[in-house]
């Protein structure tokens, strides 16, 4: 008698596409385009080729973020769109209320007769998520769906400045380090993302450290952890190495007695989904799984992934309170990326 497999057995056996290099984007007719209207030169990387392409899109459904930032590039993402003849719609994210909002994405996109493309680059990590396990939930599931993804150039911070935010924390505890972000407005469950809590089941917390520190504390205080998986991010260019120890001192992650450590690429969504397949088989027959999607985007898209499939886990994320100026940021646009998600539709999808 053969013994049926378990949906993240049936994950694991997939095919993995590859994150591919791409030079431009051009839409057809039938297709769509979600992109956020974000601060960073990437976030209309994708628009701006479609655009030159002189692409037919069908449509671009432009997320817009509340609180609203006077740097986010809603304007451009506009005029893009009107030069480009491309029929457009808005729609607001509230990242202090944002449950609900991957079934709002897939309401406004309603049945699109082509190719649904999710360019990431500009969003949150919890919206990423959120949106993809709305999209796989639909009757065609992640079938004629990509995400895009467009790396920057340069990653602040620079290696001085954060050795010279460490040291300065060394030496007086109270220090407030603000690197990108600081502060949390709030964990976040969307109740869309949650999971059935057990009498008894002690709580895995999977962490991605960033240098937002007020995460991880965040998360370590309001949910009490019994047990960590902490995932330690490896950037792809050899001069980005640093941050990854950087993190992890500025998190004092050397502090966690039995924690597991895992270290994945920041860009191959394929090395973390495995990650979380691993400490899903090993841990949960008897913990409670939450996971926190703060590493970089391309991980978040492996979450995003993975929960589709695997729903007694929980999302969890800490909302940055406060951000530092948009110069601060990522700057340029190094490479554009594909990924199709046609090979993720859950079974029965079509």
């Amino acid at each position: 008698m053969l013994r049926v497999q378990r949906v993240d057995e049936q994950l694991a056996a997939l095919q993995k596409p590859v994150l591919e290099p791409m030079d431009w984007l051009r839409l057809g007719s039938d297709d769509c385009l979600v992109v956020c209207a974000g601060f960073e030169d990437r976030a209309v990387a994708f628009l701006r080729s479609a655009a030159a392409r002189k692409s037919e899109c069908a449509r671009v459904l432009v997320v817009t973020y509340l609180p609203s930032v006077i740097e986010n590039r809603v304007a451009e993402v506009e005029n893009l769109c009107g030069a480009a003849r491309f029929p457009m719609e808005a729609v607001d994210y509230d990242r202090e209320n944002p449950s609900g909002f991957g079934d709002v994405v897939c309401d406004k996109l309603g049945s699109v007769p082509g190719r649904v493309y999710i360019d990431v680059s500009g969003m949150s990590r919890l919206l990423i998520v959120q949106i993809l396990v709305s999209l796989a939930k639909r009757p065609s599931g992640l079938s004629r769906c990509s995400v895009l993804y467009a790396e920057a150039s340069e990653y602040p911070p620079a290696e001085d400045q954060v050795t010279d935010e460490i040291s300065k924390s060394d030496l007086d505890p109270l220090y407030l380090i603000m690197l990108l972000s600081s502060g949390v407005f709030e964990v976040t469950v969307p109740p869309e993302l949650a999971s059935a809590s057990l009498d008894g089941q002690q709580i895995r917390l999977v962490a991605f450290p960033s240098f937002n520190t007020d995460q991880f504390t965040a998360l370590r205080t309001e949910l009490q952890p019994s047990r960590y998986s902490i995932i330690h991010g490896v950037p792809p260019a050899p001069e980005n190495k640093w941050r990854t120890q950087a993190i992890a001192k500025l998190n004092h992650v050397e502090n966690l007695q039995g924690a597991e450590n895992f270290h994945v690429s920041t860009l191959d969504y394929r090395e973390i989904l495995n990650c979380l397949l691993e400490i899903y088989r090993k841990h949960s027959s008897f913990e409670r799984i939450l996971i926190a999607p703060t590493g970089s985007k391309m991980q978040a898209v492996a979450v995003g992934i993975f929960r589709s499939f695997v729903k007694d886990v929980q999302i969890v994320y800490p909302t940055p309170r406060t951000f530092t100026s948009p110069e601060r940021y990522t700057q340029g646009v190094k490479c554009l990326y594909h990924l199709p998600l046609d090979s993720f539709s859950l079974p029965g999808a079509r």
